[in-house]
C-alpha cells in the first residue's frame, strides 16, 4: 500500500490486515534481532573505556530495553511467545579495538533499522503493531545518529 494513502484507507481500521498468527510469525525474527542487538550493545559497552562516548551510549540503553519490552508485549498480545534471550551466552563481542567494535555496532544498528522500517512500511500489520514498529525504527535512526557521532569522536 502506498504510505501516503495509508491514513485515508485505514481510517477507523478499514483495510485488510495480516492475521495475528502471521504477525507473530513476522515479528518473532524482528524481536530476536532486537535481542541480538541489545546483546551487542552490552558487549561493546563492556569493552569500551569509561568516557563520554560510553556514557552517551549507556544513557540510551534503557530506551532500547523498553523497545524490546514493547515488542515482546505486542507478540504476547497477538498470542505468541516472544524470545527472551535466556539461552544466550552472557559474554558479548569483544574482539577488535574500540573503534572497530563501535563501527560494527553501527553497521548492525543500520541493518536492524532498515529491517524495522521495511516491516513497518511494507507489511500490512494492524495499526498498533505498525505504530510500535515505526516508533522502534525512529528510535533506531536516533541510535544510528548517536553511534555515528561517537565513532567520529572516539579515539581507540
Amino acid at each position: 500500500m502506498f504510505p501516503a494513502l495509508r491514513p485515508i484507507l485505514n481510517k477507523g481500521g478499514a483495510g485488510r490486515y495480516i492475521s495475528r498468527e502471521e504477525s507473530v510469525t513476522r515479528l518473532l525474527p524482528v524481536a530476536q534481532r532486537h535481542l541480538d542487538l541489545l546483546h551487542r550493545y552490552d558487549g561493546v559497552l563492556a569493552a569500551m573505556p569509561i568516557g563520554p562516548g560510553r556514557e552517551r551510549i549507556d544513557a540510551m540503553m534503557p530506551y532500547l530495553r523498553t523497545e524490546i519490552a514493547k515488542m515482546s508485549e505486542t507478540i504476547l498480545s497477538l498470542g505468541g511467545t516472544p524470545p527472551t534471550g535466556v539461552d544466550r551466552d552472557p559474554a558479548g563481542p569483544t574482539a577488535g579495538d574500540n573503534k572497530s567494535l563501535l563501527q560494527s555496532l553501527l553497521d548492525a544498528e543500520k541493518d536492524f533499522g532498515g529491517a524495522l522500517r521495511h516491516e513497518a512500511d511494507e507489511v500490512h500489520h494492524q495499526e498498533r503493531t505498525r505504530a510500535i514498529l515505526g516508533h522502534n525504527a525512529d528510535a533506531s535512526t536516533s541510535r544510528i545518529d548517536l553511534l555515528r557521532d561517537v565513532v567520529a569522536n572516539h579515539s581507540s
